[in-house]
């Protein structure tokens, strides 16, 4: 430092050092060319230029003088700043130095800055010298260098060895330059998702170009894994380093393999997505099999934000043999239509349709989900609600279709719709005058209404019906000749309107209420049912025309609670209190099957004149007035038992804390006075608890008080009469779960630090006694794991047979971390009374950096299949993989049947 400075003439110090350190410096105006000539533009690189432009920002201090007018220079130093005006203005920064721009911050052990210029320039220490790597940062990027020189007004720059980070990966040159802020070009440049550290693979070229932060082109590339180059060189190609952005492209195939004799050898998830817009996407993908059999799927979605989203999707595939002289040759073409659309209409009103229709065995051929594959049903709902802003009522209105393919029937049910009015109170505040209310202030009125329509198609062939749902559906004829009955569109319709009185005698000990309600319902046909003797059996005739029926029930209830203490001292537990809250409650209603209502009629049965009694809406979309007089007393008793858990400490100081060991122990039962016999109904029990931390028990047991007869059925004799029993228990059912969690920290690796150097002919290391025993404590190994544990038991009473019994204990959601890195979970199930594991699944996952390891197995159950993936993190680098040879074939799976569960593409919502 002192032989740079000797001339005090043509260096300044001093006063100039504080001078230049303080003060802001401002930027010339002309353009410096020195980078240009430094490295010509490299030619050859595949896609078009593209130019970002923009005024920059005007940079502000905190220094005395105000702001900083815009293209000011901000520059400190750690150690000292020397000026050199011998042949322009130049400056030297010296000791963690950083110099700051509105177009970046450039920050270095030593930096050069040539005012005149307006470039800045920065080296390491020396070449190998990765610590003391200058560093050019951007709002964008950041870029790591052995040499860094760049023009802060033009925005161009020039880099040697150089780190820079781009969108989804890094990029490594021996030669960078920037020359505007929209285009950088690299010599002998290396690409990869993977940190610069762990470059397990990587994308050597000898030119490369990246535009706009997000494309990256590049020609004469060779894909290198563990270092190995792959034997085939790319001429050029085009990465898009941003996979945020929505684009079309092909989707990523996997080799499949599947039972020779079924589909054999093939390709899944071929074909091609469409990003239309942002409000638009659509797909076509397919598998192909060797075998001849396919599989094709076209999905359409669209989306407006918080107004609509939906989606149309339409698959189709043909399974066949290996060839046609094969044994058992066949062909099967199964076929699907799905359409999802959810609208809000108004912040009142919504609309959701949910569409599915499939052939019976679509599923079981085409997918690998094993909660698909166990579906017997298909639903289909459309659905319109609304809610008036005032909350004065609600409508609503549906339609539901049901495919049930183990008896081949079909089910609709709607269009349907309910209207139901807000629950008031006419005299709620007229007796604002005095302390208490009046009991009808307490009087609340409620109405609804339910249009209800059905069609229900069971054909008599089931499966080998020449009649489709859909046909039936449009022609009452055909409806008749495939189902044998008239039943052809149900419809009726219901309103119920109640009264409650909340509070009959105004107590503070007693709630005492009482209710009234009535139902109207309508029908447009009613059953006539006629004996003919010719056939010896009674036959029905659907009468249409308009009828009505009417029927109504009261009700009058008694609660009350009360509680019981003791001071009982049991360990910790001081004290149970006893919290118990019966229920007494009397409904009415009259008997809708005399002849007085006309909802009821008599029918001769047979020859010999015996008569039946039916309902004339028996067969109608809502069930007609129950049959029998109700006057029934029905009694509940709800308990709850606390107590006090109490610790002292060594110093006296107590700790109390309430605990419910019981939460609910409940009975409840009926006796129907006005019933001809078994007045008594059975008694419901059930308990639940979670005293003990983190554990949930439940369980529930019916009992049933009267005799069986020979057949099996109940007669009008209680046990209790022949002194063997109080009660028959008829079913009983045990649940108890729980959680446990930890290792929390995550995984500790130890790694023992011996303090002495290493010395090989020190043979003391290789003692078979440690002589280091107790130097170093060894840490605990913690890693992160869960388990969910489920035991059910369930009982339940067979006349003459042995008891149905089930017990199976489920362990859901297992991990644990076995290193950092490698992580196993599994979902295991055993059926103690079957002796046999239920269906699981076990899954171990390695994560290599840039690479995902996965392995996927379920031994057990009847079906039984694994999964081997082994993919790139990146889905750019993942599809290029995937379309080469060899490098395809990363992954594996075994399948009975059926394809993997399907992937999107590119983008979409």
């Amino acid at each position: 430092m002192l032989s740079v400075i000797q001339n005090t003439g043509r260096y300044v110090t001093g006063i100039c050092l504080v001078f230049l350190v303080t003060a802001p410096l401002f930027g010339q105006q002309r353009d410096s060319t020195d980078i240009n000539q430094d490295l010509t533009v490299p030619e050859g690189i595949i896609g078009a230029d593209t130019t970002q432009t923009g005024e920059p920002q005007t940079t502000r201090s905190s220094a005395r003088s105000g702001s900083i007018p815009e293209n000011a220079v901000q520059f400190q130093s750690a150690d000292s700043l020397v000026i050199d005006f011998r042949e322009g203005k130049k400056a030297i920064l010296y000791g963690n130095s950083e110099v700051k721009h509105t177009s970046g911050a450039l920050r270095s052990g030593v930096i050069n800055m040539d005012i005149d210029k307006t470039t800045v320039e920065a080296r390491t220490t020396t070449p190998e010298d990765t610590l003391s790597r200058p560093v050019l940062i951007r709002e964008t990027d950041e870029i790591k260098s052995t040499r860094i020189l760049f023009n802060y007004k033009t925005e161009k720059g020039k880099f040697e060895a150089a780190q820079v980070q781009v969108s989804e990966g890094h990029l490594i040159g021996s030669k960078i330059k920037n020359i505007n802020d929209s285009e950088v070009f690299i010599e002998d440049g290396i690409y990869s998702t993977c940190p610069p550290e762990y470059m397990y693979y990587y994308l050597k070229a000898k030119k490369m170009k990246v535009v706009d932060e997000d494309e990256l082109f590049f020609s004469n590339a060779q894909l290198y894994i563990l270092d190995i180059p792959y034997p085939i060189i790319f001429p050029f190609g085009y990465v898009p380093t941003d996979i945020e952005r929505k684009r079309s492209g092909l989707l990523t195939p996997t080799y499949a393999f599947q039972d020779q004799n079924g589909r054999g050898l093939g390709l899944q998830n071929v074909g091609w997505f469409q990003y239309f817009n942002d409000y638009l996407t659509g797909q076509v993908d397919g598998d192909i099999y060797t075998s001849g059999s396919f599989y094709l799927n076209g999905l359409v979605q669209y989306r407006k934000r918080d107004f609509y989203n939906g989606s149309v999707r339409i698959g189709y595939s043909k399974d066949r043999g290996m060839e046609p002289t094969d044994p058992g040759y066949s062909e099967t073409i199964q076929k699907s239509i799905s359409v999802s659309h959810n609208q809000t209409i108004s912040p009142f009103a919504s609309l959701t349709a949910n569409v599915n229709l499939r052939t019976a065995d679509y599923n079981t051929r085409n997918s690998y989900s094993i909660d698909e594959r166990a579906q017997t049903n298909s639903n289909s709902k459309l659905a319109y609600n609304y809610k008036h802003p005032e909350s004065m009522f609600t409508f609503s209105t549906n339609a539901q279709l049901v495919q049930n393919f183990t008896n081949y029937s079909t089910r609709v049910s709607g269009p349907s719709a309910n209207f139901r009015l807000r629950t008031f109170s006419p005299f709620q505040g007229r007796s604002s005058g005095t302390s208490d209310p009046r009991w009808y202030e307490s009087i609340s009125i409620s109405y609804n209404n339910t249009l209800r329509s059905s069609f229900d198609f069971d054909p008599i062939d089931a499966d080998s019906s020449e009649i489709s749902f859909f046909e039936a559906l449009t022609d009452r004829d055909k409806y008749e000749e495939a189902t044998g009955n008239d039943d052809y569109i149900q419809a009726g319709f219901q309103q119920v309107a109640g009264l409650q009185v909340g509070q009959l005698i105004p107590s503070q000990f007693l709630n005492i209420s009482a209710g009234i309600n009535a139902t109207e319902t309508w029908y447009p046909s009613t059953t006539l049912k006629t004996f003919n003797a010719d056939s010896n059996r009674v036959e029905e005739e659907k009468v249409y025309g308009f009828k009505s029926a009417r029927e109504f029930s009261t009700n009058l209830s008694m609660g009350t609670t009360f509680y019981g203490i003791s001071n009982i001292k049991v360990g910790n537990m001081e004290g149970i209190r006893h919290t118990v809250r019966p229920q007494i409650g009397f409904s009415y209603s009259p008997d809708f099957s005399s002849e007085f209502w006309g909802y009821y009629k008599t029918v001769q049965s047979d020859e010999e004149g015996n008569t039946q009694e039916y309902s004339i809406f028996e067969d109608e979309v809502f069930e007609g007035p129950g049959r029998g007089e109700q006057r029934s007393l029905n009694f509940s008793l709800r308990n709850v038992f606390e107590t006090k858990l109490v610790k002292r400490d060594s110093t006296g100081e107590v700790t109390e804390k309430n605990i419910r060991f019981i939460d609910n122990l409940s009975l409840s039962s009926s006796y129907n006075f006005a019933a001809d016999s078994l007045n008594l109904s059975n008694l419901n029990t059930s308990i639940s608890s979670s005293a003990v931390s983190g554990l949930n028990l439940r369980a529930s047991a019916n009992f049933s008080f009267y005799q069986f007869d020979s057949t099996g059925r109940e007669i009008d004799r209680f046990f209790i009469e022949d002194g063997k029993k109080l009660a028959q228990l008829r079913s009983f059912s045990l649940n108890a779960s729980t959680s446990f969690r930890g290792g929390n920290n995550g995984v500790r690796v130890y790694t023992p630090e011996y303090r002495r150097r290493y010395d090989p002919l020190d043979q003391s290391r290789f003692h078979p006694i440690d002589s280091r025993f107790g130097y170093e404590p060894i840490p605990p190994i913690n890693s992160p794991w869960s388990v969910s544990l489920n035991f059910s038991y369930s009982w339940s009473f067979r006349f003459g047979e042995d008891p149905s019994k089930r017990a199976t204990l489920r362990a859901s959601n297992i991990s644990f971390n076995l290193t950092p890195k490698w992580r196993f979970s599994t979902d295991v199930g055993y059926d103690f009374i079957g002796k046999e594991f239920t269906p699981s699944q076990f899954s171990l996952n390695r994560n290599l950096e840039c690479w995902d390891l996965s392995f996927q197995i379920n031994p057990f159950g009847e079906f039984q299949y694994y999964f081997f993936r082994l993919s790139v993190n990146s889905a750019q680098i993942q599809s290029l993989f995937q379309k080469l040879p060899v490098l395809k074939n990363l992954e594996r799976s075994s399948s009975p049947s059926g394809a993997r569960n399907r992937r999107g593409g590119y983008g979409g919502f």
